[in-house]
């Protein structure tokens, strides 16, 4: 808000007020109740919504006073309301002191919300049970006034009759000393945040403060007295839309949201204009019968009664049928929009996952290039270095030892290249189903010893010691031999690869009902348990603390032992806890005597049955 404005803004009223203390003679009356009365009940319905809502949207992530701006005009419309709705000859030709009572409060307790605002610092924020004790007892408070306003006014009137005019005073010196205290105090607040929402509550807080002396200064009717309502519903509106321009969280898209604000504010406004069509219907109905009476009989109009209790009835009546018709559609339409801002917020959140998951995806894509690239590259480079070396020996016989190595080194580079290409090849057709297995009953005890021999020097180079516990009973088990050799392949490299010089690898078999568990155990670094499930993920690999890969390789190794594992109708998974070691089970069922593996169940024991896969 640019500076002009703002010194405008406040000299302006300022100045008004001060012209007319001065000449009373040029302030002129200006008695429009039911003006009065549809204007401060729309505009007051309207805050009250508009603030409502804002203050649920904020969020506990907001400052305390910003929700607290929020609180106040919520507070203060309701309180306005019942003075809008109390204005004589109106709904009630009752005079009830509640009328000013209500603007009184409206002023007073408005002023002690801002004032608590201002005990929010950005040093020291107010606790948000501060806040709610606030909009307890406002709440309590505006309840309680309302009933006795409607089922109580006599005890008003009796305050009004033994303290007047002593509490209209204090009731003034009162209210402008809160506003100006709380202009000052949050005035201190916006030289420090230089915050858009404190600047507003600062210039809020000074409109208020000139309010209240508009409402109490000048006499009921005067342009003078119609000033402190321009002001109160200059607060509300601005105190909204630096709201919703401050915070993201209010321009967000909620259908419901949306649909409450304007629905209701809609709703307000067809039913007070449904009433004032109908109160002037009749209005101008009486008129046209009392014009007819006056000419045929000749009777003075003071001789005829007051038909003003005629049009109260009638506006009434108006306010109930259009509210009623109004309420009713209102309601329906909030269902149908309701349901619909839960489907859209639904497709969003689905729309999000899908977009978080696409990236993820492509970030996925990226590593595993990566990773393929480098994985592909160190065999290539050494096969064209061995190549080249090879080139550069092949014609002296003196060094016909080192050509072989070349060869060799070529031949086991190319053995790597062709197994990553395989794995890759593997896993894609386990996943879409098209790999056969080639079932044969096979002995797991003697698979598993030939592996240990296999093994065997690497473990000798690498100085660790291995322990193999197997029972001389194991039974034949039905089963792809060569792929559950890859899979115990891909074990023990791993075991081998996370143990430390020195350490333990153990490995174990065992028949446990209706199943027969393998188990690979070592006593390397050990693996998160938070992490346990994820590690047979499709190329997953475990990462440190800044999110790089402890160790290179693709993340399909555990993929794929996992997918062989459960197309034999068996489990793997892992036990481990850091810096102990791990041990990866896997379970395959047994072949009972009709032909009928036994799938093994989520805890690796289920009794489970499935049919046996035909053998190819």
């Amino acid at each position: 808000m640019k500076k002009s404005l703002i010194i405008l803004s406040i000299l302006l009223p300022a100045g008004l007020l001060a012209f007319f203390a001065l000449a009373p003679a040029a302030d002129p009356i200006i008695e429009a109740r039911v003006f009065h009365f549809y204007i401060v009940t729309f505009f007051t319905f309207a805050a009250v919504v508009a603030a409502y809502l804002m203050g649920l949207v904020l969020g506990e992530d907001s400052p305390a006073r910003h929700r607290l701006l929020a609180t106040a005009f919520v507070v203060m419309g309701s309180l306005f309301f019942i003075h809008g709705v109390l204005t004589p000859n109106v709904l009630t030709v009752v005079q009830n002191p509640g009328i000013r009572w209500a603007s009184w409060f409206t002023f007073s307790v408005g002023g002690l919300i801002f004032l608590v605002a201002t005990r929010d610092r950005p040093e020291r924020p107010l606790p948000l049970t501060r806040v709610r004790t606030v909009h307890l007892l406002t709440g309590g408070f505006t309840t309680v006034f309302a009933l006795i306003v409607f089922f109580q006014p006599d005890w008003l009137q009796a305050i009004d009759n033994k303290a007047n005019p002593w509490h209209a005073l204090a009731a003034f010196i009162f209210t402008f000393v809160i506003w100006t205290a709380a202009a000052y105090l949050l005035w201190r607040i916006w030289r420090t945040t230089r915050s858009r929402v404190d600047g507003v509550m600062v210039l809020i807080a000074v409109w208020l403060a000139i309010g209240t002396v508009s409402m109490h200064g000048f006499e009921l009717w005067r342009l003078s007295w119609w000033l402190y309502h321009v002001l109160l519903l200059m607060g509300a509106i601005t105190a909204v839309a630096v709201l919703i321009q401050s915070y993201e969280q209010l321009r967000r898209f909620r259908l419901t949201y949306y649909y409450l604000a304007i629905g209701l504010i809609a709703t307000a406004a067809l039913t007070l204009w449904a009433s004032h069509l109908v109160a002037e219907f009749v209005q101008q109905g009486i008129n046209s019968e009392v014009e007819t009476i006056l000419m045929g009989t000749g009777i003075a109009r003071a001789e005829l009664p007051d038909m003003t209790q005629m049009v109260i009835n009638a506006r009434i009546t108006g306010l109930w049928v259009a509210g009623l018709a109004m309420g009713t559609l209102f309601a329906a339409l909030l269902i149908i929009v309701n349901r619909a801002d839960r489907l859209i917020l639904r497709r969003t959140e689905e729309l999000a996952q899908a977009n978080a998951e696409l990236k993820a995806a492509e970030a996925l894509r990226d590593d595993l290039t990566d990773m393929i690239v480098h994985d592909l590259r160190t065999p290539l480079t050494s096969m064209n270095l061995s190549l080249d070396l090879l080139k550069r020996t092949l014609n002296d016989e003196s060094k016909a030892a080192q050509r072989e190595r070349f060869v060799q080194t070529a031949n086991r580079s190319a053995a790597d290249m062709l197994q990553l290409v395989n794995q890759l090849l593997d896993v894609a057709k386990l996943e879409a189903g098209q790999l056969r297995l080639n079932y044969g009953e096979h002995s797991l005890a003697k698979l598993l010893q030939e592996k240990t021999a296999v093994f065997q020097p690497q473990l000798l180079a690498s100085q660790k010691h291995f322990t193999v516990a197997l029972p001389d009973n194991l039974p034949l088990i039905r089963m792809d031999a060569d792929l559950i050799d890859r899979v115990v392949d891909n074990l023990l490299g791993n075991a081998l690869k996370y143990t430390n010089a020195g350490g333990q690898i153990t490995l174990r078999a065992q028949r446990a009902g209706n199943k027969l568990v393998v188990a690979i155990a070592d006593d390397g670094e050990g693996i998160d348990p938070t992490k346990a499930n994820q590690i047979f993920d499709k190329f997953y690999q475990v990462q440190d603390a800044n999110g790089r890969p402890l160790r290179r390789g693709t993340g399909l190794g555990l993929s794929f032992c996992k997918m062989v594992v459960e197309a034999h109708n068996g489990r793997i998974w892992v036990e481990s806890k850091e810096g102990e070691g791990s041990t990866f089970y896997f379970a395959l069922p047994l072949v009972s005597q009709n032909g009928v593996l036994s799938e093994v169940g989520a805890n690796g024991d289920g009794p489970k049955r499935a049919a046996a896969a035909k053998t190819d």
